[in-house]
């Protein structure tokens, strides 16, 4: 299965594929023969991306996002709105995120996707049902988890109540046999257990569900797993 973080690479990816064709024409339109300088010109002191015979670029969501952003008013602000505009700033602080390898929590992998998909529908590019599938894909697995999570909350603290109803029943019952058959003097003795029994039914409160309670199923290849994430999924 996916990391968050594999999954902003994967929209990321998509984005330029679908995006690419896209952009250059419109730049074509406006610029004609002079838009590889044009757009060399966003790309500062970097020159790797245009070709050796200076006709081509090589694309990737920096340099889209990058000449989208630096283009907006002279080329791309006559087919996409004020939206759009705000979809490649954020899109832009995602990627740099991205880049330098910081943590995609669901929240954030979902919205970069999300926002890939729209920017991709606002230019009317052919790959829009991979992001979707991706991002649909993310949310089920989110989903699954969630439910899965309570689940096994649910059943643990069921059976908690059920040890903590047994040890008290327990304890009351060695108590009367005490009372019943013992000799002498028994309040030491039943002071003593029903300290041990009100010990243990503290630990019960106290005890929080394991992060892995025993095995499962997956939810998505339907195998029997061990740990929170499948190895079969991840692994294919």
């Amino acid at each position: 299965m996916a990391t968050n973080n594999e999954r902003v690479g994967i929209a990321l990816s998509a984005l330029s594929e679908g995006m690419k064709d896209y952009v250059e024409k419109k730049i074509k339109t406006i610029h004609r023969d002079r838009w590889v300088s044009i757009v060399s010109s966003s790309f500062r002191d970097d020159r790797s991306r245009v070709s050796e015979d200076g006709k081509s670029i090589d694309w990737d969501a920096h340099a889209l996002l990058t000449v989208m952003w630096d283009q907006w008013n002279s080329i791309f602000r006559h087919d996409l709105g004020h939206a759009e505009r705000s979809l490649v700033s954020e899109l832009r602080e995602y990627r740099n995120r991205w880049a330098h390898q910081q943590p995609f929590d669901f929240d954030d992998a979902y919205r970069t996707l999300d926002s890939v998909r729209r920017l991709l529908e606002a230019a009317k590019a052919p790959n829009v049902a991979v992001v979707n599938a991706e991002k649909l894909d993310l949310l089920e697995s989110f989903v699954a988890e969630a439910v899965n999570t309570q689940l096994m909350n649910t059943a643990f603290h069921r059976n908690k109540y059920w040890v903590i109803l047994i040890y008290s029943l327990c304890c009351l019952a060695l108590v009367g046999f005490i009372y019943v058959y013992g000799h002498g003097s028994i309040a030491p003795t039943v002071g003593v257990i029903a300290l041990v029994f009100v010990y243990l039914v503290y630990q019960q409160f106290k005890l929080e569900p394991p992060l892995l309670y025993g095995p499962r199923e997956c939810q998505r290849c339907h195998r029997i797993i061990y740990r929170r994430d499948c190895p079969y999924c991840a692994n294919p």
